[in-house]
């Protein structure tokens, strides 16, 4: 790349358009992180380049210290790679801060430890505060592109901290900030609140362009949460303070470790390139607006980026962490949060901007009945206050900023909402508070979730490629150019375009702060580090009772002291002893909760809880309303029939308390006391997370009630005694919650808790042994018999004729086709038609989750193709011995499945050559299908394929059988006695009481 031309002038610059052909990854070490002083991570000691060297296409390694990248042809192509390709590290010594659970700025106080006071006397309050290096890993899923050479860097993609990122480039390249070009640097809703993981993934594309000398794209999107958790603090605030007999604060000390506690991107760290840091004391000291008696306050400033938006960052870190502390110090010592501050105040603008603002949001006054809280929903207010210097750095003729704000959070999903802002500053234009109350809302808590959002998560709806409709994921197609990108920006130009207008005038200093104040006073939780994410807020409520006022069943308290060992011993035998015991108390039923309990989006997110689950194909018989129950279900022990899920409060769950419906799910056990059968499989809803069984015992209650009696089921001795059921949970049932594989991606964990959570794929597609419990091991998700139909096995077991691929597996289950295997039908089509309804994400993980059992590759490769091709060529004729099985066949199927050149009205799409339920080992699926037909309505155009079970006999049922496998699978062996499978099948598809 020596030989290019340095960049046009600036007014000759366009942006750059995005590649159509290199795409890398980041290849991160197993354990690397920011300590609070140094990175550490662990070392690189060999790449095997032979472990990709057999995959399609051109894929490159860059290596440089211990970074890592993989480049190819496109998104799949890449992923494939980094999957497969073999690294030797030998593991670091020193513990990685994000690593590390136990920091106390990663903690949340409940009121017993506020109240305790931390071992210390109540007249001495000591708190730290922290700030992360990170606060989410972006707004949105998307490219960035860099173009590298020796003389000039090109950069494509978001950041909202322009100066930082330019600085590390500066670092990297070696190059002067006036031949780094950023383009599309920073969305209208950026958080300007610190960096996210966009400036690593920038700094990951340029490092390997600049060793390929050609554009390289690197896609955004929550896999980077990694590096978040990874870099964890970059700030650490102590203070301390002694408090008066009469209420005073005295001895108050603020101790800030860095300002602005920037940490380079990781790949800086990786590469060797450490960014210099150079530490400086004169006119470091924090200011504080307040006047305490003996107050002594230290900064330690580090000279890593400058401008105008590492000042704002300072003074709002610091502001969380002192309006943070005056707030804990207020309510540890029962005064009023505004009362105390206004006692340390000695200036009157201050003052008069409180007392104005206090006024107009009635501070003290006491919510209206309408505002109450509920029980799932929590309302809390908080104030803060924060004085900045002018642009001269004059502290008395800077603005004083005064803020009081509500907000509600939802007890069940976690999600925080800023309901009302009150903010006053006395200098300059007056601020708009509407507006700045909806861009806090769209910056704070709306889809970008810089502080009060969702962190990517096993149980999260929608996050990680939603909204990136742009990019083709299933064959990593050509990078769509940004439409309508601006020019390059130079970093001052795109920090303040970064800023809504309503903010450019507006003291942000005390928003963060506010809300955490206002968190405390709704939650009674003390959040000590941003971000306020759902997540985390879900989990510090945990503990408490749940939304009906009820203690959750079967879980143990926590008991405190060093003999944690013994305490766990005996819980544990405990437990146990509790799930063998056959008798089970009833749970006390209720009224029917009222229909507006819940808030819309958690009903919302329970009904996709409930597509997941693909709650009503079980739960709907044959004609009958949705959830109402009574479908049989044959099994080895008899017949039983589904129960009546609406919320009627007879015959259905309407009296059913969220204890009661949570037990059943987690442990099988109803309302009653009476054991269920793991035909419902509880063993799987088990690993559901609390926040999505909350979320769908609010959606099945906010659904009509219809009265409708389950039939008894018909179960043969003994296992019609449902006592039984404790020695079957004892033995086989594990009811501990989903845990996600720290190993694995993000995708993977989701996908991984879909299919084993709600999805429960394993109930159909496992074997079961003698008693009905599903086989482990080996045989995990190796195919089973269900109603009749084969369900395949979804592992290295699969009898596919051509091989599965990841983006095969997606076509599946998003769209019930695929070129290369068939239609979904029978069981899978209701399945299929549930996972319409889920987030274009979630399906893709279920099919990333799949393909890594089935040691699929991420894309169909041209041998795979041509396989295919040579199987429906060969299958052009059947075999000459067959004759009435041919002349079934042309007279039945021929005129869908054989390109005849005749029109039709109806088409299959998929050659009977590729279809799977011809390579399998059973011949059911197949007699299923002529008998009953294909049904593909969740498949627009596709049409349905009649059953013969009227027109054919057994004996043409069994010829044509054989025929399509002799002829369109003949590398298989013949079937084995198909009479008595058509038998079977008939006999089960005629019995009334046993036909779904």
């Amino acid at each position: 790349m020596s030989d290019r031309q340095p960049p046009p002038p600036q007014a000759e610059r366009t942006a750059p358009a995005a590649p159509t052909q290199r795409v890398g990854i980041a290849v991160r070490p197993p354990h690397y992180g920011w300590n609070g002083e140094h990175f550490v991570s662990d070392r690189l000691m060999a790449v095997d380049r032979t472990s990709v060297a057999g995959l399609p296409g051109r894929i490159e390694i860059v290596v440089e210290g211990n970074f890592v990248g993989v480049v190819a042809d496109s998104l799949t192509a890449v992923q494939d790679a980094a999957r497969r390709l073999r690294l030797e590290w030998q593991a670091t010594s020193r513990v990685c801060q994000g690593d590390n659970e136990s920091l106390p700025m990663a903690t949340e106080a409940s009121p017993q430890e506020l109240a305790a006071g931390h071992g210390e006397s109540s007249s001495v309050h000591r708190h730290d505060y922290g700030w992360p290096s990170r606060l989410h890993w972006g707004d949105a899923p998307g490219w960035v592109v860099a173009d590298c050479s020796s003389q000039y860097l090109m950069l494509q993609g978001a950041t909202v901290t322009p100066e930082a990122l330019i600085q590390d480039l500066m670092t990297l390249t070696g190059l002067p900030t006036e031949r780094i070009e950023l383009y599309g640097t920073t969305p209208a809703r950026a958080s300007g609140l610190g960096r996210h993981c966009g400036d690593d993934a920038a700094v990951d594309a340029a490092l390997m362009s600049r060793h390929l000398g050609c554009p390289v794209a690197v896609w955004l999107d929550a896999t980077y949460a990694r590096d978040v958790h990874a870099l964890g603090q970059a700030q650490h605030m102590s203070l301390r303070a002694n408090l008066s007999e009469s209420g005073d604060i005295t001895d108050y000390r603020f101790h800030q470790a860095h300002a602005p506690g920037d940490i380079a991107a990781v790949g800086l760290w990786l590469s060797g390139r450490h960014p210099v840091r150079r530490t400086r004391t004169d006119g470091a000291s924090p200011f504080s607006p307040y006047a305490f008696r003996n107050a002594h306050l230290k900064t330690r400033r580090d000279d890593h980026g400058t401008g105008r938006h590492n000042e704002d960052l300072t003074e709002i870190q610091q502001a969380f962490a002192r309006e943070s502390f005056l707030d804990e110090v207020a309510h540890g010592s029962g005064q009023d949060p505004l009362v105390l501050r206004l006692r340390h105040l000695d200036d009157a603008r201050g003052i008069e901007l409180i007392d104005s603002v206090s006024r107009r949001a009635r501070w003290g006054e006491l919510p209206s009945p309408a505002a109450a809280t509920t029980p799932d929903r929590l309302r809390g207010r908080g104030f803060a206050y924060a004085q900045v210097p002018d642009r001269h750095q004059r502290i008395p003729e800077g603005v004083r900023s005064a803020w009081i704000a509500d907000v509600e959070v939802n007890r069940i999903t976690g999600d925080v909402t800023l309901t009302r802002l009150v903010a006053g500053q006395d200098a300059g234009p007056e601020v708009d508070t509407d507006r700045l109350q909806q861009t806090l809302q769209a910056r704070v808590l709306g889809s970008a979730r810089p502080l009060l959002g969702h962190e990517p998560a096993f149980d999260e709806w929608g996050d990680g490629s939603e909204g990136a409709h742009h990019v083709d994921l299933t064959t990593g197609g050509a990078l769509a150019p940004r439409t309508g990108m601006p020019n390059r920006q130079s970093a001052d130009d795109a920090a303040a375009a970064s800023l809504p207008a309503s903010l450019n005038d507006a003291n942000l200093a005390p928003g963060v702060a506010v809300i955490a104040n206002a968190l405390f006073d709704a939650t009674g939780v003390r959040f000590r580090q941003p971000p306020f994410t759902a997540g985390r807020v879900r989990e510090a409520l945990k503990d408490q009772t749940n939304p009906l006022g009820e203690e959750a069943p079967d879980r143990p308290a926590r008991r405190p002291g060093r003999r944690w060992l013994k305490a766990a011993a005996v819980t544990a035998v405990a437990g146990t002893a509790v799930m063998a015991w056959p008798w089970k108390g009833a749970i006390a039923p209720i009224n029917r909760p009222a229909t507006n309990l819940y808030s819309a989006e958690t009903i919302e997110r329970g009904r996709l809880v409930a597509a997941a689950g693909d709650c009503a194909a079980c739960h709907t018989a044959e004609g009958g309303r949705e959830n109402v129950g009574g479908r049989p279900f044959e099994t080895p022990f008899g017949t039983l029939y589904s129960t009546n899920l609406t919320p009627d409060e007879e015959t259905g769950i309407g009296r059913w308390s969220y204890a009661a419906f949570e037990r059943a799910m987690r442990h099988g056990i109803g309302r009653d006391g009476r054991h269920l059968y793991p035909a419902f499989p509880y063993t799987a809803f088990a690993k559901i997370s609390d926040a999505d069984m909350q979320a769908l015992y609010a959606y099945l209650m906010a659904q009509p009630a219809v009265s409708a009696e389950t039939p008894a089921n018909a179960l043969s001795f003994p296992f019609n005694i449902r006592k039984l059921m404790a020695g079957w949970n004892a033995l086989y049932h594990d009811p501990s919650p989903f845990e996600p594989d720290p190993t694995q991606s993000d995708l993977y964990n989701r996908g991984a808790y879909l299919a084993e959570g709600p999805g429960h794929c394993s109930a159909c597609h496992t074997p079961r042994n003698a008693m009905g419990a599903e086989r482990s091991g080996q045989y995990a998700l190796s195919g089973a018999m269900v109603d009749g139909w084969e369900a395949p096995p979804l592992n290295q077991q699969s009898k596919s004729p051509v091989t599965w691929s990841e983006a095969s597996l997606y076509d599946y289950l998003r769209h019930g086709a695929t070129p290369l295997h068939g239609v979904a039908s029978g069981p899978m089509a209701p399945v299929v038609a549930g996972l319409g309804e889920l987030p274009e994400y979630d399906v893709r993980a279920l099919a990333h989750y799949v393909a890594v059992q089935m040691g699929a590759p991420a894309g169909d490769s041209e041998a795979v193709r041509a396989n295919a091709a040579a199987r429906i060529a060969e299958a052009e004729s059947g075999p000459g011995d067959m004759t009435e099985g041919e002349r079934l066949f042309e007279g039945a199927c021929a005129a869908c499945h054989t390109d005849t050149g005749v029109p039709s009205f109806s088409s299959a799409k998929t050659p009977l050559a590729l279809n799977t339920n011809l390579h399998s080992q059973q011949p059911d699926n197949v007699i299923q299908s002529i008998l009953g037909g294909v049904h593909a309505e969740h498949i627009p155009g596709l049409g349905n394929m009649p059953g013969f079970a009227d027109s054919f006999s057994d004996s043409q049922v069994i010829t044509l059988t054989a025929y399509l496998r002799a002829r369109f699978a003949p590398d298989q062996p013949p079937w084995q006695d198909v009479a008595s499978h058509v038998e079977a099948i008939r006999q089960n598809n005629n019995n009334p009481s046993t036909h779904p």
